[in-house]
């Protein structure tokens, strides 16, 4: 699921085409578009929870390109959390997608470049990293999803590796039969057989993974104290991993 909804991904990569399309303006008025951009796709996808949030930090990224400030991805994740919390608090204990997009983006910020490195064993660099941005979500959202559906996926892995290497030529090619459709009506059909082709093929292949035998777990129980828990224990093994990756350097700067 985390791939077909409105992610942080999909929103930078209209910001960025915006960007580029329009480099020949000066940068502020060309991340102003950008901004603009993104706000009607965020409205286009139904203005879900997640996609929100990824409009907002996306709106925050583009502000600090314009303006030459130092962007810090988990200052913008917390300040836009903070941000949607005081409009709506119930999202916080009522709202899946709020928790899921959180927690899995924060996975994500800090979770990925320790996967990363523990695959280092791993020689192409594009799998290493489809790998390792893959667990870190999943790891991240595991406690949740427990608690809130008491399903173990046992084909998450495979079926998320398979699936993400289409996912920017199925939006590219969406993307242009939209254009077509916009331009040229009677060819969009026919342009847009590629993209109805890949997006069938990603549907598959999620069909089939989640038809597989013994392709999830029950678990019958599993208590919110038990979340707490593992979140705490998620936090540790991320604070140790970043003392250990600092140690080095600190023991580098002491004089001989």
């Amino acid at each position: 699921m985390h791939i077909v909804v409105l992610s942080g991904y999909n929103v930078m990569i209209v910001a960025e085409g915006v960007m580029r399309s329009l480099s020949f303006l000066p940068r502020r008025m060309a991340a102003a578009a950008a901004r603009a951009a993104i706000g009607v796709f965020v409205l286009a996808a139904g203005a879900g929870i997640a996609s929100i949030r990824a409009g907002l930090m996306a709106g925050l990224a583009l502000v600090a390109r314009a303006t030459g400030r130092t962007y810090d991805v988990i200052r913008a994740l917390l300040l836009v959390g903070v941000v949607m919390l005081m409009h709506n608090p119930l999202l916080l204990a009522y709202d899946p997608g709020f928790q899921l997009s959180f927690v899995a983006t924060l996975g994500l910020i800090l979770g990925a470049p320790i996967f990363a490195r523990a695959l280092s064993f791993v020689r192409s660099g594009f799998l290493r990293e489809l790998l390792a941005s893959t667990l870190a979500a999943q790891v991240a959202v595991l406690p949740l999803l427990l608690y809130q559906t008491g399903l173990f996926s046992l084909v998450s892995l495979p079926a998320n590796v398979l699936v993400l290497p289409f996912v920017p030529l199925a939006m590219a090619l969406s993307a242009g039969a939209g254009l077509a459709g916009m331009l040229v009506p009677a060819v969009a059909p026919v342009l847009g057989i590629p993209a109805h082709l890949l997006l069938m093929l990603i549907i598959a292949i999620a069909e089939i993974s989640a038809a597989l035998p013994l392709s999830s777990v029950s678990v019958p129980q599993f208590p919110f104290a038990i979340v707490v828990l593992a979140y705490t224990a998620l936090a540790y093994a991320v604070w140790r991993e970043s003392k250990k990756k600092a140690a080095p350097q600190g023991a580098a700067n002491l004089p001989a």
